[in-house]
């Protein structure tokens, strides 16, 4: 018995140090939380979780952040004091324990999730003995640790940390949070297309964003340049709904679209209805040179113009790709908007964030596993964000069928992935050995990897993996792993 009670000690004492890692992390607040609730997956596999929050304006709770559910079940997740579970958590301020049958399962998560049986346990987040939120995670029956007691008090110690983290982070708000409601609109199905490019938590990307928040209202044209698919025209549009402007007119010229002869006038006709509004230029160095003279002209009116390129506007200008005038004119304020391989912290968080837009958005119920979203974050794709979309809107027509998509589903469906990085993750044969012999090497290798996460508790490392008990065994068994016995 006393070498079991040290080894939940030992297990609390890392989840809670995950979270605490995970705080000091990201700078949005969506971010944090989102990894939060990843972190309780990866420890006890829950079905879904959320974290609501008081709403300043009518007291009831509202979620906040949210893993597993449907964008329809989340709108009807708003609790008053005393309702269900959870507005009773908000109401007493102690974490609860309930089964399925003491639930009143206003999402209607349950019925979707019917062929499993679920418990749910809840935490107050508190600052101080003021209760602003609620943790609640849904957690298979088969899943659930034996000591709830212990997870009980676990879960309220982790409570009191989000709410003073809350708390600290109010108090030391930094000038990009200005956006924060604006981001958060985004993450819980905001109109803006392409919305994950703002959930991004490098210190680089911040920075641009701080940047652009400070430049939205001037009167002066705007340049952003980058690689091909870093979202330029969606942080154009970012710039529009951040502005004075942003009831007025949102439109997009792109040259590619129409031939040499009808540029001229297209253009013409783009800038008349984006009035008073902002108008993007896309790709601006294809415009013939007289056309480009037109839309030096057209920058001197009441439409905020900005303009786009995947390529260097001073090398352009130098070799006479752009007229003197207009370059001259946007060259006072020009963004570089970094790739995705100069950010790489960013890609994990996109990929989550795409996968469960795509799948929510597609009504599926796979899992993306971590190992696949690291893969990406080693071989970013060269069009960056496009790239990433693209490849996982493929990855989920295959395999969105499957209760969890796996590193062996990504190997088969996007090979290209696998064809860059460090050597030593490459899949491909080289030197004397074999492919098939690589292969399974690397497959060793995550599963050394998915029981040390799991703490060598065997059916959590194989939902990692994305396989049954049986077939974990087998490799077991064929690789000659061995279970070491829990801290």
């Amino acid at each position: 018995m006393l070498r079991k009670r040290v080894r939940l000690k030992t297990e609390e004492l890392r989840l809670v140090n995950e979270i605490l890692k995970a705080l000091t992390r990201y700078e949005n607040l969506n971010l944090t939380f989102d990894k939060v609730l990843q972190i309780f997956y990866s420890f006890w596999s829950i079905e879904a979780g959320f974290i609501a929050l008081k709403d300043a304006q009518n007291g009831k709770l509202k979620v906040h952040t949210a893993f597993g559910f449907l964008p329809t079940e989340l709108e009807r997740a708003i609790y008053s004091k005393g309702e269900g579970i959870t507005g009773l958590t908000y109401q007493l301020g102690i974490p609860l324990y309930a089964t399925e049958d003491e639930l009143i399962n206003k999402t209607g998560l349950l019925k979707r999730l019917q062929t499993k049986k679920l418990v749910f346990f809840t935490a107050p987040i508190k600052v101080g003995d003021r209760v602003i939120g609620v943790l609640g995670l849904f957690v298979d029956e088969t899943e659930v640790p034996k000591e709830v007691e212990k997870v009980l008090e676990t879960l309220s110690v982790i409570g009191s940390i989000l709410g003073t983290f809350m708390e600290l982070k109010a108090k030391n708000e930094l000038p990009i949070n200005l956006t924060e409601e604006f981001l958060k609109k985004l993450y819980l199905g905001g109109e803006l297309e392409g919305e994950y490019l703002f959930a991004f938590p490098s210190r680089s990307f911040q920075n641009l964003l701080k940047l652009i928040d400070r430049v939205k209202n001037l009167s002066f044209p705007l340049l952003l340049f980058g690689e091909t698919g870093v979202g330029k025209t969606v942080l154009a549009k970012f710039v529009h709904l951040l502005s004075d402007r942003k009831q007025k007119p949102f439109t997009v010229f792109d040259p590619r679209n129409f031939s040499k002869e009808e540029m001229g006038k297209k253009l013409q006709s783009a800038w008349e209805n984006a009035k008073g509004g902002t108008l993007v230029v896309k790709s601006f160095h294809l415009l013939p040179l007289e056309d480009q003279r037109k839309l030096t002209e057209l920058l001197k009116g009441e439409t905020r113009i900005i303009v786009t390129t995947s390529l260097d506007p001073l090398a352009l200008y130098r070799e006479g790709k752009i007229v003197p005038e207009l370059y001259k004119t946007i060259a006072v304020l020009q963004i570089r908007v970094p790739s995705l391989r100069e950010r790489r912290e960013d890609i994990i968080p996109l990929v989550n964030f795409i996968f469960n837009k795509y799948r929510n958005g597609w009504d599926l119920n796979t899992k993306l596993f971590p190992e696949v979203a690291k893969v990406f974050e080693e071989n970013p794709p060269e069009d960056n964000l496009t790239g990433i979309e693209r490849l996982l809107q493929r990855l989920l027509i295959v395999c969105g069928n499957k209760e969890a998509i796996t590193l062996k589903d990504l190997e088969l469906v996007v090979p290209e992935l696998f064809r860059k990085g460090e050597p030593s993750r490459e899949l491909n044969p080289s030197g004397d050995k074999k492919f098939t012999e690589q292969l399974e090497e690397e497959e060793k290798r995550r599963i050394i990897e998915a029981l040390q996460q799991a703490n060598y508790v065997k059916s959590r490392a194989a939902k990692l993996l994305g396989y049954t008990l049986r077939q974990l065994d087998y490799r077991l068994k064929k690789y000659g792993i061995e279970i070491r016995k829990r801290k």
